[in-house]
């Protein structure tokens, strides 16, 4: 069997800036599914890195099949609490343009 790569760069709105063999959709804001147009024999190794980043964002990759994976990317701020209390961590999801390699046996 052959080793099969798929990989590409993903503009912030969701639509493909780079890359060949997928289809990428933005369901909501902070989330990517990336659609392998020829899937893989089994469930790829996809490393995803965010471009044109803040230093407070978290990109994570998960629900990987042969057939798709999903990038899902979170701002980590702090908010501030009124009176003495301590400072909260402020997670939301945001838009980013991230670049991302998947890597499997191929068919």
């Amino acid at each position: 069997m052959t080793q099969k790569i798929i990989y590409g760069t993903v503009a912030e709105d969701g639509t493909k800036q780079n890359g060949q063999g997928f289809e990428v959709q933005s369901p909501d804001t902070g989330t990517y599914v990336i659609t392998f147009l020829e899937p893989f024999i089994e469930p790829p190794c996809v490393v995803a890195t965010l471009k044109d980043w803040g230093a407070d964002n978290q990109i994570i990759v998960k629900d990987i099949t042969p057939s798709n994976a999903q990038v899902h990317i979170w701002d980590l701020g702090i908010k501030q609490q009124s009176g003495a209390g301590s400072p909260e961590l402020a997670v939301t999801k945001e838009k980013s343009a991230f670049n991302f390699i998947a890597i499997a046996e191929g068919s």
